[in-house]
């Protein structure tokens, strides 16, 4: 990624998503599931790497924190949250674990809401990876599956066939049971877990725009 598309590209991109939140009708099917636990305290939100954009307008400005990669990729997205309200939390798997890890856990333990994209930064598509699992077993924060769908959009040849919403489309939010694990469950068993719980959800979303996943 090139200077100048750091530089632009964060305008760029908080403007496009500024007229998302202008022209696109924005619908939530099972928020009441999550409003307890929200009140509660701390929450993971799991939602797919490719539709990570769907929930940016309507949680604008609420302190979400969000894990985003140390990559070039990421810093474009972390200037574009910022822009938004979100606090990025820097780091990934294959770059900055240890302190995504340390910046994750402080904003829950401060009763803080954590968006998660568990198959990211870098696949396979629709497959949970062990960070969330950790995180899951280690503080015990319930983990809510946020499924996402737009009416219309574009669908990009990355790994994950990301999909950007288009103006005046529909983005219909799914929000799963609250899950919640501790050290006596396996890693496996809450990717697994986590893993159907998400597909499912997303597929919901999908089904109730009349559009299907790629």
């Amino acid at each position: 990624m090139t200077d100048w598309l750091l530089t632009l590209g964060p305008p760029a991109g908080a403007g496009y998503l500024r007229l998302l939140g202008l022209t696109c009708r924005f619908a939530h099917e099972g928020l009441a599931r999550v409003a307890p636990v929200r009140d509660a305290g701390a929450v993971l939100c799991a939602v797919w790497h490719n539709r990570l954009l769907g929930p940016i307008i309507p949680y604008r400005g609420q302190n979400v924190g969000v894990v985003i990669s140390r990559s070039r990729d990421g810093e474009l997205i972390s200037r574009v949250a910022a822009r938004f309200g979100f606090v990025p939390l820097r780091g990934s798997s294959s770059r900055g674990g240890h302190r995504a890890v340390r910046e994750v856990l402080a904003h829950l333990e401060a009763g803080g809401f954590v968006a998660i994209t568990p198959d990211g930064p870098r696949g396979p598509r629709y497959r949970v990876q062990p960070g969330l699992a950790w995180l899951a077993r280690r503080t015990g924060v319930p983990v809510v599956p946020l499924g996402v769908g737009y009416s219309r959009r574009l669908v990009f040849g990355s790994w994950d066939r990301f999909q950007v919403p288009l103006p005046f489309s529909r983005v219909q939010l799914v929000y799963g049971s609250p899950l919640r694990f501790g050290p006596g469950d396996s890693p496996e068993r809450v990717c697994e877990t986590v893993g159907r719980a998400l597909t499912e959800v997303t597929e919901q979303a999908d089904r109730m725009l009349g559009v299907t996943s790629p």
